[in-house]
């Protein structure tokens, strides 16, 4: 937490998202409440151990897994909102801490966000995936690498895989390609509907030499 952080939190400290007890954005008694999904194959929603990509899925994209903190709903959805739209950057602390509850990646993982719609994080002022995706890394030991920028502008929304995949073709690009190659990476972001988002960015970090590449989110709609 930052000294600045530290001086708004004296004066004004932050209530539970969920009972709203003060304090903390998330207590612990709220966290532990919070559901985490079953483990599925993220394209065609099979049961599958650790939620690896199934086999047949497998054949359709490089993004070997899909893990998720909780489901998007009660204190979980509000505590997104709290990142996303009231500056409340600590939320990030609070998501990163039910990541690693959910998956703790071997050393040598770059950890890595999807960027943000750049539309959306001149409007909040920073890029709430990335700030979450360093918290995780800081938390894990891990290396954190923004080697993703977004070509486009726009947010994707309301379409289903098929369209946002096409919506989000080309939409990436590589920075520290030399990083990559025959490298393993995590993406992490803060919700995950379709999938495409980070099956698209998955496409595009393969064809710079990552060898491996998974991802986790904290919520999953």
């Amino acid at each position: 937490m930052s000294v600045l952080d530290r001086i708004i939190a004296s004066i004004a400290p932050f209530d539970c998202v969920g009972c709203g007890a003060e304090g903390r954005l998330l207590c612990h008694i709220c966290s532990a409440k919070i559901l985490v999904p079953d483990a599925v194959c993220f394209r065609c929603l099979k049961p599958m151990t650790d939620n690896q990509t199934c086999d047949d899925c497998a054949q359709a994209t490089n993004l070997a897994a899909l893990r998720q903190a909780s489901t998007y709903s009660d204190a979980a959805k509000a505590l997104v909102w709290r990142l996303k739209f009231t500056g409340a950057r600590r939320a990030a602390d609070e998501m990163a801490l039910c990541l690693v509850a959910v998956n703790r990646p071997q050393r040598g993982v770059y950890i890595v966000p999807v960027p943000t719609a750049t539309s959306r994080v001149r409007q909040r002022g920073y890029d709430q995936a990335a700030l979450l995706a360093q918290a995780y890394a800081k938390r894990t030991g891990n290396t954190y690498l923004a080697c993703l920028a977004r070509l486009g502008h726009k947010q994707q929304r309301g379409a289903n895989r098929s369209a946002r995949l096409q919506q989000l073709g080309g939409q990436y690009r590589i920075t520290n390609r030399r990083l990559l190659q025959g490298a393993r990476v995590l993406l992490v972001d803060d919700v995950a509907t379709t999938g495409a988002t980070l099956q698209a960015a998955a496409e595009t970090l393969h064809s710079a030499g990552v060898i491996n590449i998974e991802a986790i989110v904290f919520a999953r709609a």
